[in-house]
């Protein structure tokens, strides 16, 4: 059985990709996929990923023998929480600082049955204000200092994101797929992920879009540093991203090279 994982990202369509499987599902399944979302790994000893325990990690085994032998070829697993909170890159101004660990830690809980990764990455100009509207919507638990300064300044970027996951899952086929690109294509997303026809209910889905008069970066300096370290990343990954991941584009050539970035 082939163990895709998915990380997200937030605020790049992620809750609009997993309700379309939602909706999906039986049709799914007579092609031998299913599917977890966060309510099904939420539900797990996956939600506290640094209190995992042995026997944490022998009931996750037991759930993907299940799902085995019930006749799953593809399981697809999507939790844009297993790279990190909203709450923490905000509060540090920072982007998942804590990526590398976590992935280290959802590899070890699926103990070498992963067979692929996903994720899917935004402009950081739009990602930020994004999130920070989220976080204007859901002020009870996010404080009300957005650290612009500090994120436009800091070097992290999709970039060491990539990276971390890829050392976390050595010599596993990585696609990176852009918000820009996919949102509002869940189908077409599916097919990148997984060996199927993807169904076309619900395909153009996309929930919690960005309102005009949410907050935006507070500068057009440190916007353009944003938009200048996501261009980086872009070229990075058209180049071949150090054969760690792959660019997934809409539109790709017959020999199944992206199209440049």
């Amino acid at each position: 059985m082939e163990v895709i994982l998915h990380f997200g990202a937030h605020r790049c369509a992620t809750t609009s990709f997993q309700e379309y499987m939602r909706r999906n599902a039986p049709a799914l399944a007579e092609q031998g996929i299913a599917f977890w979302g966060p309510e099904t790994v939420r539900d797990t000893d996956l939600r506290a990923l640094k209190a995992m325990t042995a026997d944490s990690h022998a009931t996750l085994q037991r759930e993907l023998d299940r799902c085995e032998a019930q006749g799953v070829k593809q399981l697809l697993v999507s939790e844009e929480n297993f790279l990190g909170m909203m709450q923490q890159n905000l509060n540090k101004g920072e982007l998942y600082p804590e990526a590398g660990l976590r992935a280290r830690l959802v590899a070890n809980a699926f103990g070498g049955r992963v067979t692929g990764i996903a994720l899917n990455i935004r402009a950081l100009n739009t990602y930020w204000s994004s999130v920070a509207g989220y976080a204007v919507r859901n002020k009870k638990h996010f404080g009300d200092n957005v650290r612009w300064a500090k994120i436009a300044k800091h070097d992290r970027s999709w970039r060491e994101v990539i990276s971390e996951l890829a050392g976390a899952f050595p010599g596993l086929p990585l696609r990176v797929l852009p918000f820009e690109e996919f949102a509002g294509h869940s189908d077409t997303q599916l097919e990148r992920l997984v060996h199927c026809t993807a169904p076309q209910q619900a395909s153009g889905l996309w929930l919690s879009r960005d309102n005009d008069d949410e907050p935006q970066v507070s500068n057009s300096v440190q916007e353009l540093k944003l938009m200048a370290k996501f261009a980086d990343d872009l070229t990075w990954l058209a180049s071949g991203a150090d054969g760690l991941a792959r660019l997934c584009l809409l539109e790709e050539t017959e020999r199944g090279d992206t199209a440049p970035a």
